[in-house]
């Protein structure tokens, strides 16, 4: 993202500052100017949806906000199942479209375990990898993005099982075992809880 130029013309523009995605867009509502040491020094009153702030620039950096994808969505989108809160929920195309083998589909299926539902930071990074949104708590709470990750994990799992069961139909249990050996222990009992779990 390339820093805007701090001039009286970003007066009423929408800005974001970098650091701070949770602060979402703003409207600059002044802008003043002086010279400390022969540098240019800026204070940029903005007015965030959580409040006003005064940024000293620099340090702080006021950027182009991003343009994010909106959560509401009309009666089209909804019904094909294209909404943000689709999205958030959906396993991705590269797992639901795979057509390698019973051993390269659990391969693949294997990088969904690498996120950790208890952890809200991991969880937050979920959610921006599944629906390209900068900062996921501007959309949903936190209860309702673990709400939506106990839908994914319910589709993730039933996958797994599937993927699981050819393997151990087409070359034997050993070789579900030996394939499970291959990824890190955090992942390796993700997975082993999700194939015992009784459905």
């Amino acid at each position: 993202m390339t820093p805007l130029a701090i001039t009286s013309e970003l007066v009423g523009r929408k800005v974001a500052v970098p650091t701070r995605p949770e602060w979402g867009t703003g409207t600059v509502l002044r802008v003043q100017s002086t010279t400390v040491d022969g540098a240019a020094r800026h204070r940029v009153s903005v007015q965030f949806p959580l409040g006003l702030r005064t940024l000293q620039v620099p340090p702080a950096v006021l950027v182009e906000p991003r343009v994010e994808p909106e959560r509401a969505a009309g009666w089209l989108d909804t019904v094909a199942g294209r909404t943000l809160d689709d999205r958030l929920s959906a396993l991705p195309a590269e797992i639901t479209e795979h057509l390698g083998t019973p051993a390269s589909r659990v391969r693949v299926i294997a990088a969904l375990y690498e996120v950790d539902g208890d952890d809200p930071k991991s969880l937050a990074r979920w959610a921006k990898r599944q629906t390209n949104v900068g900062d996921p708590l501007s959309h949903w709470t936190r209860d309702e993005l673990g709400a939506a990750f106990e839908r994914f994990v319910s589709e993730r799992d039933a996958v797994l099982r599937g993927a699981a069961a050819q393997l151990r139909m087409s070359e034997g249990p050993a070789a579900v075992d030996a394939l499970l050996a291959e990824f890190e222990p955090a992942v390796r009992q993700r997975m082993l809880a999700a194939l015992r779990k009784i459905i």
